[in-house]
């Protein structure tokens, strides 16, 4: 399954996923939350005693996104207790808001990425390309995990002054740097992690549905944090290294990130960003075999929605057919169940599992700690693709029965349609497809289809060949 953020919000697997695809230089993107709904009018569904309304998050009294004016850096990153898996490492440099930076993970081609201002005031752009590669693509906005997320080498700086706990500091040398460093580790609680994550989702996110779903992808970050800083005698950061943790299943921190940032040039005159003369935009490079879903209209929360689940096929495009169950933490008895792609359900304080089923795919969010006066928004984004299917008997397209089967099962189906011609969005791989007239006097299998995500495959059957 492919999830992202803002554009999508998980569990902390994803949650994984996501900050790793941002450290190989794939996230530049902004982390937009769909603002689409579903066809139909969503309505909550209540188990149990209803809650009060969803409460807006309270506002940072002080800012602690503000960094040095301008400085390069290097991170190194690889996922903890893999010391064989090949390390990300991205360099860049910063000036005044803006900044560039080159991204590869072992053998990979480096992807570039700049955020810049459109003109002297105007909003920040996110431009990427691949190395070797002539043409940028230009994102609107500033992606999360690339300015905000916890391994990003701006939230190692933004921390530093927030520690909790500062150990004594010892003399220490680094490569490359002619003064004396001290050495000493940080401890930020969770509630300290927790707030410069906030901060960052109310920078990218200024709506307050879009910016209640990206804190809810980030509360598995929401645990106390150890970095070992090396600082010089004025205070600047030469040097940072920590093993990041997130939330496991229970709920307890575990090792995720080993990270090393590194600190160079501050202040350097010489350092400049801005924004590639020549551009792409997004929407114009979007791959023709992925279309544009078509605008729905805004869709209101239920006053008394404290979860809420959508479903997509792909980035931005919601299913058709889904089913939204919701448990108690480990149970298997069934709370509440409806088949709508924008879920809502109105629950007690508690913890809960939910299950989202959708064209034979599954996936469960576990461990949800539903706190009375808060909303929780988890988008789940499936790696579908389209399978475009037209029966045809003669010069006509009949009534069919048709049902989809992973390849080479025949014990579940993965997809039912009684239209012709029909669509169905499906998990990439292969399928099975055997289409039967209501009066049983044809039918057909045709074997071995291959599915890819995101794309659109079309398929003609002939029942008369």
């Amino acid at each position: 399954m492919r999830q992202r953020s803002i554009r999508s919000l998980w569990p902390a697997a994803a949650v994984i996923w996501l900050c790793l695809l941002w450290l190989a230089g794939c996230t530049a993107h902004p982390v937009p939350v769909p603002k689409l709904g579903p066809t139909s009018e969503p309505t909550a569904v209540s188990v149990g005693a209803p809650t009060s309304a969803p409460t807006a998050a309270p506002l940072i009294e002080q800012d602690p996104l503000a960094l040095p004016a301008a400085f390069r850096y290097e991170v190194t990153v690889r996922p903890a207790g893999v010391p064989d898996e090949p390390a990300t490492v991205i360099t860049g440099q910063y000036r005044d808001g803006a900044w560039s930076q080159s991204a590869r993970r072992g053998e990979d081609a480096a992807e570039d990425l700049i955020v810049a201002r459109a003109g002297p005031s105007g909003p920040l752009w996110s431009y990427t390309r691949l190395t070797g590669e002539t043409t940028w693509t230009r994102w609107p906005g500033e992606g999360f995990d690339a300015g905000y997320g916890l391994a990003s080498p701006f939230s190692a700086l933004r921390l530093y002054p927030l520690a909790d706990e500062r150990a004594p500091g010892e003399a220490d040398s680094l490569q490359g740097v002619t003064e004396s460093v001290t050495k000493a580790q940080a401890v930020f609680t969770a509630d300290t992690v927790q707030r410069l994550l906030r901060a960052g989702a109310f920078a990218v996110a200024t709506d307050p549905e879009e910016r209640s779903a990206l804190e809810a992808q980030l509360t598995p970050l929401f645990v106390p944090q150890t970095v070992t800083y090396w600082t010089g005698a004025d205070g600047r950061v030469h040097q940072a290294a920590a093993t990041l943790l997130t939330a496991d299943p229970d709920g307890e921190p575990a090792p995720w990130l080993e990270v090393v940032w590194r600190f160079w040039g501050h202040n350097d005159p010489a350092i400049a960003v801005a924004a590639p003369a020549a551009y792409s935009d997004a929407d114009e490079s979007a791959s023709a075999d992925q279309p544009a879903p078509a605008p729905s209209p805004e869709i209101a929360l239920d006053p008394r929605t404290n979860l809420r689940v959508r479903v997509f096929a792909w980035p931005g495009l919601p299913v058709d057919k889904v089913t939204v169950t919701v448990y108690p933490a480990g149970a298997k008895k069934a709370l509440g169940s409806t088949d709508a792609q924008d879920a809502q359900f109105v629950l007690p304080a508690g913890t809960y599992d939910v299950q989202v089923e959708s064209g034979g795919a599954e996936e469960w969010l576990k461990g949800l700690a539903m706190v009375e006066g808060n909303v929780i928004s988890q988008d789940v984004v499936f790696d579908f693709g389209t399978l475009a299917l037209t029966v045809v008997q003669g010069d006509s397209t009949p009534k069919v029965d048709i049902v989809i089967y992973p390849a080479g099962q025949r014990q579940t189906w993965a997809d039912y349609r009684a239209e012709n011609p029909t669509s169905a969005y499906l998990r990439a791989g292969k399928y099975d497809i055997e289409v039967a007239l209501p009066d049983f006097t044809g039918n057909k299998i045709v074997e071995g289809i291959e599915v890819r995500s995101g794309e659109t495959v079309s398929q003609t059957i002939r029942l008369d060949e």
